[in-house]
Parts: C-alpha cells; structure tokens; sequence
C-alpha cells in the first residue's frame, strides 16, 4: 500500500504526511524521539515500529505505529503490536488519522495545513526511495526455514507444465523487448548544477528538474523553510496573543486589581478560554512566553497584568 508522499525530514527518512505531521508534532512538544530505530523478531516475521519515544533520561517509554485511515491496516498493525507487547514488554500507541486530529487541537498550525506542505514540497515524492537502509528490508536475513519454503514453492512451479511454460514464455519476451531496444534510447544530455542547499555541484540530466546534490541536501532544505515557516507563523500568533491579553487587561482594569493572588484562576479562566478558541492556545507557558518573553505561571502573569493596569 503506498501510504503517501515521502521524503527527509532534517536527517529522518519519512514514508508519509502523516509521519511528518508526528514527527511535527512531538518536536513542538520537545519530546525526544527516534525513527525506525530497531528491529524486532516477532517469530514469523521481523518488524520496525516507526517512532520509538525516550524520556529525558533517554529511556524508552512506548513505540507508536502510524497508519492511514484504512480499517484492516489497523487491525494488522494492532496484531503487530500486542505480538511485540507479549514478547518485549514494551508499550505501544497506534496513531491514526483521527489521533493526529486530537493531538493537532493543541497546536498554533493546523494538521490539514502540515499535510499539505508536506505534499507540496519540492523536496518530497510519491515514488519512495528503497537505496540502502532506506530499504524496508535493509538487512533483514531470511531464516533457513523461509529460505526452504521459497526453494520449495519455486520447484513446485517449475514442475508445474502450465505455470513452468508461462514463465519460459515470459522470460523470452523480456529477452526480446530489451534486444529491441537496444540502441533506440533517446540520449539526454548531462549538465552541472550548484546543490541550492549546500552549494556542491553535481551532475543531472539536462532535462530533469533535480536541484540538490542528495536526498539529505534535499531534506535538509525542506527541513530549513518548514522551520522557518513555523517560525514566522509562531511569532505571528505571539503577538496577536499579546495585543488580546493587554486590550482584555484594560477593558478588565477593575476585575485585574482587585483580584488576589489565591484567586487567580477564576479571574483569568475567561481569558485563557478566548485564547484557547481564538488561536487554539491553552497551555500557560505558551501564553506567558507570548506576554512576557520567558515561560512563567499564571501568578506571573496576573502580576504583569497588575502592573500593567496601573501605568
């Protein structure tokens, strides 16, 4: 199943949207995390978990699957991981769709926005690269019993008169189509080009629309504008955040004055509430870094507001 555009991601290789929206995701929320990081021998087969989350002492604590909104996926990977629970004792999360709704409520930018700069960028494909360890099955090792069983089906074939004549059939119609090709390739040219991210220049065809020297310099370049974007769009809704937090201030004076420091979620509740709605904001450092520069609690905020309301 093709699950979508993929591409790098800084230094990661991710398969789809819905990766990068995760990947996304727990970078805003600083929560440490590594990709594909291992491989688990789940008896009939080996199997990569996609995300695996650390806590700040870098200790494991759960791996997440990603999958599409497709029902039977689902219930494979949860197959999957309740085999890996049983045998490694490791805890797990099945993100869909709908999860990434819920976890997206959270934040300043939308997941169909994140989707789509993902699948519009210059630096992401439908066709996913399988070089390497990018490969699925980079360095998996077939065991002697699979190995059997793949010796045994292919002479099961070949005595097969039907199938072993439709094979040799094929076979010599492969052989012939590249017998009538040959020579009759359109020869393109070769030019050089500057990499547009580290500026090392590489050869590509004339016609092709390559502008990075490797996938990395690609991703890295990716990586580079959604930061930036992110940047410019998080500094945009700090400052909307401030203006609304000082005009409420000053159409609150009385209210703010009057209110002592053990009282100070009921007075504020109504604010954070307009913020939470307005920009989709909720959590208290979020707002406090907006107003006063720095992640601070409620009580500092009621004290910039009382300051504020006396000038």
């Amino acid at each position: 199943m093709n699950r979508g555009y993929a591409g790098y991601y800084g230094d990661v290789y991710l398969r789809s949207s819905y990766e990068y929206a995760y990947a996304k995701y727990l970078d805003y929320k600083q929560i440490n995390w590594k990709y594909e990081e291992k491989k688990f021998d789940l008896g009939d087969k080996m199997y990569t978990p996609d995300f695996f989350i650390y806590n700040e002492k870098s200790e494991l604590q759960f791996i997440v699957e990603i999958k599409s909104r497709n029902q039977q996926a689902k219930i494979k990977a949860l197959e999957n991981l309740e085999k890996l629970k049983m045998i490694f004792d490791i805890e797990y999360k099945l993100v869909s769709y709908q999860d990434l709704l819920l976890l997206y409520k959270e934040l300043p930018f939308s997941l169909t926005g994140t989707i789509a700069e993902w699948n519009t960028a210059s630096y992401t494909t439908i066709n996913k690269s399988t070089r390497g360890s990018l490969n699925p099955h980079y360095s998996h090792r077939h065991t002697k019993e699979t190995k059997k069983t793949i010796g045994l089906n292919t002479k099961k074939l070949w005595n097969n008169p039907d199938t072993r004549k439709k094979m040799i059939a094929g076979s010599i119609k492969g052989a012939a189509i590249l017998k009538a090709r040959k020579g009759k390739f359109i020869r393109v040219l070769r030019v050089e080009r500057k990499c547009n991210f580290c500026g090392q220049a590489f050869v590509a065809l004339e016609t092709s629309r390559q502008k990075f020297c490797s996938d990395i310099c690609g991703g890295r370049y990716g990586f580079q504008l959604a930061t930036e974007v992110y940047v410019s769009k998080r500094n945009e809704i700090r400052g909307l955040i401030k203006k609304h937090v000082l005009e409420w201030s000053r159409e609150n004076r009385e209210l703010i004055l009057n209110t002592p420091f053990n009282r100070i979620k009921t007075t504020l509740s109504p604010l954070l509430a307009e913020i939470q709605s307005k920009y989709g904001v909720k959590d208290i450092r979020v707002i406090t870094q907006a107003v006063l520069g720095e992640q601070l609690g409620r009580k500092d905020l009621l004290a910039f507001l009382k300051e504020n309301c006396n000038t």
